[in-house]
């Protein structure tokens, strides 16, 4: 019932938004060109190709995958200078995880009712992207990440929808300084679970149901200096969720909460730039039974990346990425043992290292190629590689990416 009411909840502010962009179409060109531009109609287009050494990564990759798909169209309609109503259909393949079944990916109005040269006060309402890290908010469109794939010690695919956007209200500010702009968001809402989380989270498809349980809350506050150069935030999402198990599960009905929380950092120079993003995300399980109540850990994920502008076209990267599933357990040991020995180590952490080209042959059309060295399997999705016992602790992934954008 509380997935039907929050796909009914966000279905209308979805339909509101369309309904409102259409019914201004026809009124914007009569009036000419200045209404016109009040109006945005986007969309994107991309395709991978992802081929792995071992493990499955989106799709059959051992032998070349062509399973990684994302098609998104968008519109906006200004409807005052401080009323925006905006909206995106996505529809995204990704293996076994997503099978490109169309989905309301953001709907929102976004009121900004106070706007100066000095602040900008606002109010989202709908399905609202989360404001987490530096890329989370456009993460589904594949001119916006830095790479191919984003980092996923920190930006876990497996869990993607958790994350990804939430049916919530979001109060904002802005605020410029001669040192540079503030930007600090406040919301509360109810995120998506679905069955990539679940088995994420409780390692296997149960037949019962794990559900959010009240209201998520999310903060963010991002500082950009005046230049442009250095970029500075914190975000953070705290949420629980709720499992109802079927007479035949194993284990309890249980509760789940985390606390997930990202400090980012970004220097930005005239042909390169550096990034760096530290996450945890501590995550406690109670009345479940063992051995997932035994599960209890703070998650910890970092990286460090770097790009370069060979010339205006042409962006080398590097990127240098670890995670673990317990901050205090690095070698996977612990855990390990907490399985009885059946789990190797090798599960509960993952480093990585990629070296990626971006080519922008036309300003709509870009092409990628990456390669990225691996020791560990930890966040490789349960979904596509159930038999832990079958994951290859060293292994190295190519992919390859087109996209187009209108």
């Amino acid at each position: 019932m509380k997935r039907y009411t929050n796909f009914l909840f966000a279905r209308a502010v979805l339909g509101l938004t369309i309904a409102s962009v259409l019914a201004g179409v026809p009124a914007a060109w009569a009036e000419g060109s200045t209404a016109k531009d009040d109006i945005q109609v986007h969309g994107f287009i991309t395709q991978g190709y992802v081929d792995t050494s071992d493990n499955s990564f989106f799709g059959d990759s051992e032998d070349g995958s062509f399973e990684f798909t994302e098609i998104g169209i968008n519109a906006s309609y200004k409807v005052t200078p401080s009323l925006l109503l905006s909206g995106q259909l996505l529809s995204r393949r990704a293996g076994d995880m997503y099978d490109g079944s169309p989905t309301v990916d953001y709907a929102l109005i976004d009121w900004n009712f106070e706007n100066t040269e000095d602040h900008s006060y606002g109010v989202l309402v709908g399905r609202v992207k989360n404001t987490l890290g530096l890329y989370n908010e456009t993460r589904d469109v594949a001119f916006t990440r830095p790479s191919i794939f984003l980092p996923q010690q920190v930006y876990f695919d497996a869990v993607r929808n958790l994350f990804l956007s939430s049916d919530s209200v979001h109060l904002y500010g802005k605020w410029h300084t001669d040192l540079g702009q503030l930007h600090v968001n406040v919301g509360v809402g109810q995120g998506s679970v679905d069955k990539n989380v679940e088995i994420s989270y409780l390692g296997t498809d149960f037949g019962g149901e794990l559900e959010p349980r009240g209201a998520s809350y999310l903060a963010s506050a991002m500082f950009e200096s005046a230049s442009g150069s250095w970029r500075f935030g914190v975000s953070a999402a705290k949420s629980k969720m709720e499992f109802d198990r079927d007479r035949f599960d194993p284990i309890g009905s249980g509760d789940l909460d985390f606390l997930y929380w990202v400090v980012s950092a970004q220097y930005n120079a005239e042909r390169w730039s550096l990034t760096a993003e530290y996450m945890e995300e501590p995550v406690d399980f109670d009345n479940f039974g063992p051995p997932l109540d035994l599960k209890d850990s703070t998650v910890q994920g970092y990286y460090l990346q770097g790009s370069y502008l060979i010339r205006d076209d042409l962006e080398w990267v590097v990127r240098y990425s670890e995670g673990y599933s317990a901050k205090d357990d690095h070698r996977g040991r612990e855990q390990s043992a907490l399985s009885g020995g059946l789990l190797p180590p090798s599960n509960f952490f993952q480093k990585d290292w990629m070296v990626g080209l971006r080519w922008d042959v036309t300003p709509s059309f870009m092409l990628r190629a990456e390669y990225q060295w691996s020791d560990g399997t930890w966040t490789l999705s349960t979904r596509e590689n159930p038999d832990p016992l079958a994951r290859d602790r060293d292994w190295e992934m190519f992919s390859f990416l087109a996209s187009y954008r209108f």
